[in-house]
């Protein structure tokens, strides 16, 4: 009789047990075999444990593993207080008898080492290598690196950082406003997730720096109460908080000259070496955001500066968009010596621009300073002045066109006369009024009238072109703000010994032909640009603002241009008049030089409609209100 294993076909057939597709989590862990029983395996049955077939967590993401550094950071910090606490009430109880070195030795924890080559003379306390300041040559011989600082985060600041999605929130709002008029950190590089990895208090202070700066001024609250290197001092500077901005501006100055910025041949001993084109280019335009900064926060003083001015052969910041998208295909760099006609992105024409205002304020303190030391020599060169007004003014008119194509339209429509060059190597011949004598000085001779303010849009045969946008203005502003302080310094009839702002005249000397030309071409100037081109914009960008969207897009660097639109129009009423002392035009503008379109507009009027605007932005950045409180003081 042969026993068969097999069931007969006749006989009952056994059933299928169902199962699983996978593993569970548990064996697959344990490495184990699994019999993937449903609902249970062998193995967790026998262990009395939760069998799960489920599929597995997916990679942790840039921002998870932010979290779980920033919870990392927080429990480091506790134990770093914990032990403070325990070694100070051990330092307090203990005998004074007692030998302090034992008692430093079993008490402290020994300092981390900087480096195995590192100078003895460096204190145990400090983990900065001060070789970096003390001889940078040792530095470098020696191989040290700067570790990053053992500071603490505050409690507070995880709290902050911490609630909801704060972080992702102000990162977002930040590279939609703030980012697009002043673009130096990295948007690539914050969205892969690289400068997560460097987690730890310099992360902290950047997104504190983010979420400082987009948000607004609180009524009751005094901004120098809110907690806050570029970011703060942007912000510092925006609502004038002062002089906590001075110190920031130098302080980033200071520390960039440290770092070795913007070059990467010195900066890699501080910083590292850098691995892609985005990093190099963060770091150059790191560097030109403090000299922007540096720039505009000596515009109302002219004061020195802190930062030098770029070598010959320092490059432009690239284009925007191809640096924000990290294609470094687009990445074509120019250089600061690149004609003012070549096309650039916004960053650099800011950059540009501010480059002019410095051109302008160092101008400005050479004739203060020779007209105080006096003598038979002329106090400045009047082919530089001719120079000067002509690149900014033609530069002024380069940036309409290329930023704000639909006012440029407008513009080309409303001239009479033509496009002055835009660079300074092909502009014209210096005009005839350098021989002029007193007498023959015309009131408001043709070379005076600046172009019509292409703000205006009075014409029903016009196109009406969409809103202003404010992310253009910035480089516009910064040009603006240089010629209110070219013409300001040469348009006052007396010789201003101490400046414009002495009190009373000491008139020792007259001025020559030359300055009276100057004088007059000076004030028309003013005219021209306060009642025109200052106030018009000023009337399209409250339209702009009206929203907290178009609103939270506004520069500070826009404020000290229409300040000085209107305390111009302050001093022109107090001088002549509502009609500015020249009469209305035929159509209702200001004179022949006047430049404004805007119809029967009176300067008091303007300087209503410009006090307007600055009321508005003053809700935005509280320096807008300081600057109301000055004019206030005409």
């Amino acid at each position: 009789m042969v026993l068969s294993l097999q069931p007969r076909e006749d006989g009952p057939v056994s059933l299928q047990v169902p199962k699983a597709s996978q593993a569970c989590i548990n064996c697959r862990k344990q490495k184990r075999k699994c019999d993937k029983s449903v609902p249970s395996c062998g193995l967790c049955a026998r262990m009395n444990r939760q069998c799960d077939y489920s599929d597995s967590s997916s990679a942790p993401t840039a921002t998870d593993v932010a979290a779980l550094q920033a919870r990392l950071a927080e429990l480091e910090n506790r134990l770093a207080l914990a032990v403070g606490k325990e070694t100070t009430t051990s330092t307090s109880s203990s005998s004074p008898s007692t030998n302090s070195r034992d008692n430093a030795a079993t008490t402290h924890p020994a300092p981390p080492v900087i480096n195995s080559r590192g100078p003895l003379w460096l204190p145990a306390s400090s983990r900065f290598p001060s070789a970096l300041l003390l001889d940078v040559d040792i530095f470098k011989w020696a191989q040290l690196s700067v570790p990053a600082p053992p500071v603490a985060v505050p409690r507070d600041v995880y709290d902050i950082l911490s609630s909801g999605k704060t972080v992702q929130d102000c990162a977002a709002e930040y590279f939609d406003t703030v980012h697009r008029w002043f673009p130096f950190i990295s948007k690539k590089r914050m969205t892969l997730g690289h400068t997560l990895w460097e987690a730890g208090p310099d992360l902290a202070m950047l997104f504190l720096g983010m979420k400082l700066i987009v948000t607004l001024p609180v009524e009751g609250m005094d901004s120098a109460d809110n907690p806050g290197m570029i970011l703060v001092a942007l912000y510092e500077y925006g609502q004038g908080i002062y002089p906590a901005a001075w110190m920031s501006v130098a302080a980033c100055a200071r520390y960039a000259e440290m770092c070795g910025l913007p070059g990467f041949k010195e900066s890699w001993a501080v910083l590292g070496a850098v691995t892609t084109w985005t990093e190099s280019e963060e770091r150059r335009r790191a560097w030109w955001a403090i000299y922007i900064l540096d720039r505009v926060i000596c515009l109302g003083n002219k004061k020195r500066f802190v930062l030098p001015e770029p070598e010959k052969h320092y490059l432009l910041p690239t284009d925007d968009d191809a640096w924000d998208s990290g294609d470094p295909g687009r990445a074509l760099s120019a250089g600061i010596t690149t004609p003012l006609a070549q096309p650039q992105g916004r960053f650099a024409r800011l950059v540009q621009s501010s480059m002019l205002v410095s051109r302008t304020i160092t101008h400005v303190r050479t004739t203060l300073r020779n007209h105080q030391l006096g003598g038979d020599i002329d106090p400045f060169d009047i082919n530089e002045v001719d120079d000067l007004i002509n690149t900014l003014t033609s530069f002024s008119t380069l940036i309409q066109q290329e930023l704000l194509p639909s006012l440029a339209v407008l513009r080309n429509q409303n001239s009479t006369e033509p496009t002055s060059s835009t660079s300074s190597s092909t502009s014209p011949p210096p005009p005839s009024w350098h021989f002029l004598t007193p007498s023959s000085i015309p009131l408001n001779p043709p070379y005076h009238h600046h172009p019509p303010s292409p703000f205006d849009f009075s014409s029903s045969l016009s196109p009406q072109p969409p809103p202003l946008d404010p992310l253009s203005l910035p480089p516009l502003s910064l040009t603006h703000s240089a010629l209110f302080l070219l013409y300001d310094v040469h348009c006052c009839p007396e010789n201003l010994l101490c400046g414009t702002g002495a009190q009373g005249f000491d008139n020792f000397q007259p001025k020559t032909a030359i300055q009276q030309a100057l004088q007059v071409r000076a004030v028309a100037g003013l005219r021209s640009l306060s009642s025109g081109v200052i106030r018009e914009m000023c009337m399209e960008l409250l339209d702009a603002v009206m929203l907290p969207q178009g609103l939270a897009k506004v520069s500070p660097l826009c404020l000290d241009g229409m300040y000085n639109g209107m305390a111009t129009l302050r001093w022109l009423w107090k001088e002549g008049g509502d009609d500015g002392g020249i009469g209305l035009g035929e159509n209702g503008s200001l004179g022949e030089g006047g430049g404004s379109t805007g119809g029967n507009v009176g300067v008091l009027q303007a300087a209503e409609d410009v006090g307007r605007c600055l009321s508005r932005l003053s809700s935005r950045w509280r320096v807008a209100e300081d600057y109301l409180g000055l004019v206030g003081l005409f």
